[in-house]
């Protein structure tokens, strides 16, 4: 195949390349939302998806020029288009693979498994990702255009610090027709391995950390649930009231569904007043409002006291119910 040849087919053919990894970026995008219900998908993704398709040149050197002994060039190129799904932990990862695995609109090869490379050469500390090859399922329009049964795009999967890694080191440390001395292969096999050991130490806290706020994740789920039902209106999760729950642990109880649903059926007003208020005051927006009109009724000194927000935020909720903010 000669260089010209490849060119033409690449005019022809980038459009449809670009179009399918639109679709695949979608699609896993789409696919994360439902599986993450408590995380958004842009925050989830430590870096903005863009699929990217190759230069021409690039393209070129690859098929003819590094001796990949390819025996179609143009074909047998997976990566003519690519993306990187980038995450904060190595647990992270696993969740968009099952994403790319449950998706049935193409058919998924792994070319590239980090945590198999780690077992097969485990004192080894090298380059790491997590790679797939989707391929179009059957042929179907995305758009206006038509993408072809078995179109390829090459999707890569990293935490962050796998990505700086590579960010920093692959074009000139893995690729085959450069060089590195000893001293710097060294260098960048220990940053990997510290990399590795951050990796080990960030997954340990974050499920120390998920232990110790299970009380707090577990209420938020249910007063969101009831706040939906009974206020009507959907519910923000801003990370004040993370504050208020650990201010008002102690009230988290295992009947707290209960306790609230009862505390709404004998005051039916307060889902107004609170519906109202939302309009233009941000604490009205949060489930935790509903454990708060609870706390203030039954006991409205403690909660002043332990109150971890500004008085004027507290007052309306005394005003609601009733009760003379001022003579607690």
């Amino acid at each position: 195949m000669t260089e010209e040849e490849i060119r033409l087919l690449w005019e022809a053919e980038r459009k449809i390349y670009e179009a399918w990894a639109d679709f695949i970026k979608t699609k896993i995008t789409s696919y994360l939302a439902t599986i993450l219900p408590d995380v958004e998908v842009d925050y989830f993704l430590k870096v903005p998806v863009s699929p990217r398709s190759k230069e021409l040149k690039s393209l070129v050197d690859k098929a003819l020029f590094r001796n990949k002994t390819y025996a179609n060039p143009y074909q047998d190129i997976t990566d003519k288009v690519g993306m990187r799904f980038v995450v904060l932990l190595s647990d992270d990862i696993r969740i968009v693979e099952k994403a790319i695995l449950d998706i049935k609109d193409w058919d998924a090869s792994k070319d590239r498994d980090f945590e198999d490379e780690r077992r097969e050469r485990p004192l080894e500390f090298a380059y790491q990702s997590l790679h797939y090859v989707l391929r179009a399922a059957k042929e179907f329009k995305h758009g206006d255009i038509t993408i072809p049964a078995s179109t390829s795009c090459e999707v890569q999967i990293r935490t962050l610090l796998q990505h700086a890694h590579s960010e920093l080191t692959h074009d000139t440390i893995y690729k085959p027709q450069k060089t590195a001395s000893p001293e710097v292969k060294r260098t960048i096999a220990k940053s990997m391995a510290l990399i590795e050991a951050t990796d080990d130490f960030f997954l340990l806290a974050m499920q120390e950390l998920n232990n110790a706020t299970q009380l707090e994740r577990e209420a938020m789920k249910t007063l969101s649930q009831i706040y939906l039902g009974k206020v009507g209106l959907t519910p923000e999760a801003e990370k004040s009231n993370l504050l208020i729950l650990d201010s008002f642990k102690e009230k988290l109880t295992p009947d707290l569904a209960n306790r609230i649903n009862a505390f709404i059926e004998q005051k039916g007003y307060v889902t107004t007043k609170i519906a109202k208020r939302a309009e233009t005051q941000h604490l009205f927006r949060q489930p935790t409002i509903l454990l708060i009109y609870l706390c203030v009724s039954l006991a409205p000194a403690e909660t002043k006291e332990i109150w971890p927000l500004t008085a004027e935020e507290l007052r309306p909720v005394f005003l609601d119910l009733g009760i003379s903010f001022d003579n607690y």
